[in-house]
């Protein structure tokens, strides 16, 4: 999806995934433990450019690199530290219509600082316009609205992450959502977001 929204918190900034971020990018997912835990292909650098022309223009997914934010709040010293996506499955006014949130933290020292928590409750705030579904402040005026067909209800929202991934589902725990299946063949559960939220776009 095309965006030019920055969405600022207290610890992270969440940017636009543009071409001056893809070769740290190729970097993170030229390791093979990373290329594991995130389901992914290695890909060349010119493969990686195409790719995130690709996923810019796709209207189906929406990806914000991670910044970690720095005192003076200058971005451009702000370090990259990972990326939070969202995929459309299907419309909206589909019955079966879902989205799936994943987030990657590829900094290994940014990692269990409460980063992951605060990068998705601004995405999913943005994405849904309703941050108080997510335990989150509103976002600032400054941010516009998403690009369409966004927002969408909290309730579509849904995560797949391996069963021995504990951090990771207590992490969307916290966000309140729930584990509503096992998924033997894939090793993983499926979590849904449970909790309320009303959006706040357009009142």
């Amino acid at each position: 999806m095309i965006t030019d929204a920055v969405i600022r918190g207290d610890k992270v900034v969440l940017v636009p995934y543009r071409e001056e971020h893809v070769e740290k990018y190729h970097q993170w997912m030229s390791d093979p433990r990373l290329l594991q835990l995130t389901a992914s292909e290695p890909l060349t650098l010119e493969e990686e450019y195409e790719m995130q022309k690709k996923w810019r223009e796709d209207p189906d997914k929406l990806t914000f690199i991670i910044l970690a934010m720095e005192k003076d709040g200058d971005l451009s010293a702000c370090p990259m530290v990972g990326d939070v996506n969202l995929f459309l499955k299907g419309h909206p006014s589909d019955e079966d219509f879902e989205a799936e949130v994943e987030i990657m933290i590829a900094e290994s020292d940014y990692r269990r600082r409460g980063i992951a928590l605060e990068a998705l409750r601004l995405m999913l705030s943005y994405a849904t316009g309703s941050p108080n579904a997510f335990m989150c402040p509103p976002l600032s005026q400054s941010v516009p609205p998403p690009p369409k067909p966004l927002p969408i209800p909290p309730q579509t929202l849904v995560v797949r992450v391996s069963q021995d991934n504990r951090p990771s589902i207590s992490l969307f725990e916290k966000l309140r959502f729930s584990v509503v299946r096992l998924v033997q063949v894939f090793d993983e559960v499926e979590m849904r977001f449970v909790g309320g939220g009303l959006s706040t776009y357009g009142e």
